[in-house]
């Protein structure tokens, strides 16, 4: 396995609506700060209480760009939470500004459809070979693809929140990595975490297997105590206060 440093290229503006990026050679992805986007792109008035708000009812004109096709909208209005409503609406976006710029076929983008598989991975249905993964936290939702069929994609985005640091060490991470973890400050935390969540969606098992099955000790991936071989893990701060990772 490879561990990377962050490139510069991936430092982000936290004050712009979407950043796309190149990672590496093949993949792509694409930011987008939330609350740049209710201010945007909605025609509905969402302030920053959404997080405890109850649902609202969306419909085409409730976006001042159409990006969500009829049964997009019906999936968003399914949700029982405006905060629920938010993110799901982010990662589309995000996944769609992807999709115009990079997929070889670029309907409009409220008849890109995304589509997911058996066990949760999102893919688009007119290049359904091009691995896909959407991930949010907070302020921010991230898309990532991947430019060729035989690539294998998987990302995660986490807030850096210290009130959580027991709670994820815990409910993530195995006894040897807690002690390993035990001088290490928030941030390497958080960036393991993603690491972990990360490598989960790439192997497509996302919710479906346990964190404590895999483990990040020595700059090496571990699942089922076996390391893993012929992936590249890239951990960044793209974000003041937010831990990213990307496994390729």
């Amino acid at each position: 396995m490879t561990l990377s440093a962050p490139p510069l290229s991936l430092r982000l503006d936290p004050a712009a609506l979407i950043s796309i990026r190149r990672p590496v050679p093949g993949y792509r992805l694409a930011f987008v700060s939330i609350p740049r986007l209710l201010e945007r792109c909605l025609a509905l008035s969402v302030g920053p209480s959404f997080r405890t708000a109850p649902p609202l009812a969306f419909d085409n004109d409730a976006f001042c760009e159409s990006f969500l096709g009829p049964d997009e909208i019906d999936a968003v209005n399914g949700f029982k939470a405006l905060k629920k409503q938010v993110e799901w609406i982010a990662g589309r976006y995000a996944a769609k500004q992807l999709a115009r710029q990079f997929l070889t076929a670029q309907p409009p983008l409220d008849s890109t459809r995304i589509a997911y598989r058996t066990k949760g991975a999102p893919y688009f249905t007119s290049d359904p070979s091009l691995p896909l993964s959407i991930s949010h936290s907070w302020d921010y939702a991230v898309a990532g693809l991947g430019l060729a069929p035989a690539r294998v994609l998987g990302l995660d985005l986490e807030k850096i929140r210290p009130e959580s640091r027991n709670t994820i060490l815990q409910t993530a991470f195995t006894g040897r990595e807690m002690d390993d973890l035990q001088n290490k400050d928030n941030r390497e935390l958080f960036l393991r975490w993603t690491a972990k969540e990360a490598y989960l969606k790439y192997i497509g098992m996302g919710f479906h297997e346990s964190l404590k099955r895999i483990e990040i000790l020595q700059h090496t991936i571990f699942h089922d105590a076996r390391p893993v071989p012929s992936l590249t893990l890239h951990s960044h701060l793209p974000f003041p206060a937010y831990a990213f990772s990307m496994v390729c």
